[in-house]
């Protein structure tokens, strides 16, 4: 199985992002090699968002010790092509699931 259908079925438990030092009430999932994100929200995801989700995978990858690759899966927010454009340039998967 894969990082993102295990995101989606729930298998991954969401930890918080304060436990690695980091500012906010988000969540973020994470195994071995991976770390990723489940935007569930109305509004656009920004470049803003985008940039703090690269923090947030420098800061889990200072914290594990290794390289981590990204993703971001988005339920229900329309997408920038700002925030597009940056994450898919820093090797970030990014995906509207449903």
């Amino acid at each position: 199985m894969s990082f993102r259908d295990d995101l989606l079925g729930q298998k991954l438990t969401p930890k918080p992002v304060s436990e690695f030092g980091i500012k906010g009430r988000k969540e973020v999932y994470l195994d071995g090699k991976n770390c990723g994100v489940l935007i569930d929200r109305k509004s656009r995801y920004l470049r803003k968002d985008a940039n703090g989700f690269l923090d947030l995978k420098h800061a889990l990858e200072k914290h594990q010790g290794q390289s981590l690759k990204g993703w971001v899966l988005l339920r229900t927010a329309p997408l920038c092509s700002k925030a597009k454009t940056l994450l898919e340039d820093a090797g970030v998967h990014i995906e509207k699931v449903e």
